[in-house]
């Protein structure tokens, strides 16, 4: 195994440590040392790659979306029902994590993770804009952002009853709300 991939393991094993740990207790009131315990990882490790929870939390999503973005068809441009539908697929498959974060007040990171991902693969010219695109005004990817993880949450609370081809074809329509004036 590369060192990489030891770290990547590490991290998500101290990530569901802190998530199990969190449907029990208050995440100011666990211990480094239960954690690491928990985790299978040394307080070494836990000091040397985070100062705080939070970053638990902020690392393990960029690494999810990391692995998001490898999941993405090769094509030269995807369309919005694409890349969405392969995002509910992510939140389908990490859905427990996901309300625990919802539950404790910590989606920010869900939200960061989205936005800095979306923000990428338009700079990578990655996504399809059509004609009056508004994917390179100042706001649009946090407003997506914070668009999609609430609906993907509602969506968890709702036990997905929806597939996520649905939901991202959803999310697709959302989007195509036209403007009747100007701005």
């Amino acid at each position: 195994m590369s060192p990489k991939e030891r770290r990547d393991q590490a991290l998500v094993a101290i990530f569901h440590a802190l998530i199990d740990l969190m449907q029990h207790q208050e995440m100011t009131t666990i211990s480094v040392t239960k954690l690491c315990q928990k985790a299978g990882v040394s307080r070494t490790y836990y000091y040397k790659h985070f100062t705080t929870y939070a970053e638990i939390i902020d690392q393990y999503e960029m690494l999810s979306i990391v692995n998001y973005m490898r999941g993405l068809p090769n094509s030269t441009k995807l369309e919005m029902p694409t890349m969405m539908t392969h995002y509910f697929e992510l939140v389908a498959n990490h859905h427990e994590e996901q309300l625990v974060l919802l539950e404790t007040g910590n989606e920010q990171p869900l939200i960061r993770g989205f936005e800095t991902a979306f923000q990428y693969l338009v700079q990578a010219d990655k996504i399809y804009q059509g004609p009056g695109s508004n994917t390179t005004q100042r706001y649009w990817g946090g407003f997506l952002a914070g668009a999609v993880i609430n609906t993907s949450l509602r969506w968890v609370q709702n036990e997905m009853t929806e597939t996520p081809a649905y939901m991202g074809q959803l999310i697709a329509d959302f989007l195509k709300i036209e403007s009747g004036g100007k701005r």
